[in-house]
């Protein structure tokens, strides 16, 4: 939990808070809708709501000068449900309700909400209307005159049946929802604005981890940075896209920065690919490629290099992954490169022996056709690391793979600064 603490107040945390807060109240959409529709009693058997069962109906004045909530039953004949008169105040449009004691009142329902239950019982039409209360009918004299004149058997103007309840100012369940996600959506974009700044400087510095840190693990790199510069143009766009750019900018371990987006794609890549899931199936085909069966079994350079310089990208995935440390895939990349030492004499013979046993695996698996286009893409890309100032193939082929003597050597060279 304080390591939690820590991650958040740094910043690390606050985009997948700001996410999972957002979610979690857009999951709440429901629940709130459910309490705004009980705390406005908008619900069935709630003022102005689908009449039930248990509500009581009002057959006189008498019974709604009584009853707190009632409904009103109506009604008609054999043939139809119960025509209904109406008029009109200020805008507001009121029926005509006749009661079973003879009287007739005057009321107001929201006819948009379904909440009047028509029905054919006994061989009569009815009609249930929703639940309403005896509401005092605040007039004024020239309203009162109006619908005295247009509803002249009223049994009383001095009161109507309110339907409504809060329906009447209240929103649909839509439109309330469609707010609330709205809200929602908005504090997420809030909070994702407040720490894009500092999640995007964390992913910069995420991402330059992959970047060499001296001599010993450029030269590491240069021995897969043909694949690797084609892999960095994968990943960080559509799918099947590809960024040519990405190629010419920095020569990383393993071929992809390490966010999350390079993980996951390197992690992927191992499974489709190589159908390596974990650290351990990645050291066995090291070690197969490297020591066993896959290198002695070698007849010519080119099968050399092909898997010597798939060993070392392996190690550089694994790291990238963020399967194993820095120490470990310097450590064991070390032993892969004394042995391609041994084996070559440059840089370019490295280079073009992999070349060769690239193209070599592309004929066998992919035709001819194939195996030539590949092959053009990837001298392309070698070109252009011999043509960069940072090429690694301007370190001596010959470099001590030993990260003591590395770490001496840079103390040497800081001493020498101050």
């Amino acid at each position: 939990m304080k390591r939690f603490v820590k991650r958040l107040r740094e910043g690390d945390e606050m985009l997948n808070v700001a996410a999972v807060t957002a979610a979690v109240m857009f999951l709440l959409a429901g629940p709130c809708w459910r309490l705004y529709v009980w705390a406005l009693d908008l619900g069935p058997g709630g003022w102005g709501g689908l009449a039930l069962a248990d509500t009581q109906l009002a057959r006189s004045v008498a019974d709604m000068e009584q009853l707190d909530r009632f409904a009103l039953l109506v009604y008609g004949t054999a043939d139809q449900y119960p025509p209904m008169e109406y008029f009109f105040v200020d805008g507001d449009t009121y029926w005509v309700f006749p009661l079973d004691s003879g009287e007739q009142v005057a009321g107001r329902f929201t006819q948009t909400l379904d909440n009047v239950q028509r029905e054919k019982r006994d061989g009569i039409y009815q009609a249930l209307y929703p639940v309403g209360a005896w509401k005092a009918w605040r007039l004024t004299d020239e309203e009162r005159a109006a619908v005295e004149r247009d509803a002249p058997g009223l049994s009383t103007t001095e009161y109507f049946v309110d339907m409504e309840g809060h329906h009447r100012e209240t929103v649909t369940e839509a439109r309330f929802k469609g707010g609330f996600w709205t809200f929602c959506l908005l504090i997420g974009l809030i909070s994702m604005f407040f720490v894009s700044h500092h999640q995007g400087r964390l992913n910069r510095k995420e991402a330059d981890i992959t970047l060499p840190q001296n001599d010993l693990e450029r030269w590491f790199v240069g021995t897969y940075a043909i694949w690797g510069q084609f892999f960095a143009q994968l990943g960080h766009g559509p799918a099947g896209v590809r960024d040519v750019e990405a190629r010419r900018g920095p020569i990383r371990i393993g071929g992809q920065p390490m966010d999350d987006q390079g993980q996951k794609f390197t992690r992927e890549t191992l499974k489709d690919s190589w159908d390596i899931s974990n650290i351990q199936q990645l050291y066995e085909t090291v070690d197969y490629m490297s020591a066993g069966p896959g290198f002695t079994g070698c007849q010519t350079q080119a099968a050399r290099a092909w898997q010597l310089c798939r060993s070392m990208q392996l190690l550089g995935m694994c790291f990238t992954a963020g399967w194993c440390s820095r120490m470990e895939m310097v450590g064991r990349s070390c032993k892969v490169g004394r042995l391609m030492q041994e084996h070559f004499r440059s840089w370019e013979e490295l280079c073009e022996s992999f070349l060769e046993g690239y193209f070599n695996w592309l004929n066998r698996d992919y035709g001819i056709d194939q195996a030539q286009s590949g092959l053009r893409e990837r001298r392309e890309i070698y070109q252009e690391l011999q043509a960069r100032p940072d090429s690694p193939y301007r370190l001596s082929w010959y470099l001590p793979l030993d990260p003591e003597a590395q770490r001496r050597r840079q103390a040497q060279f800081s001493a020498l600064e101050k």
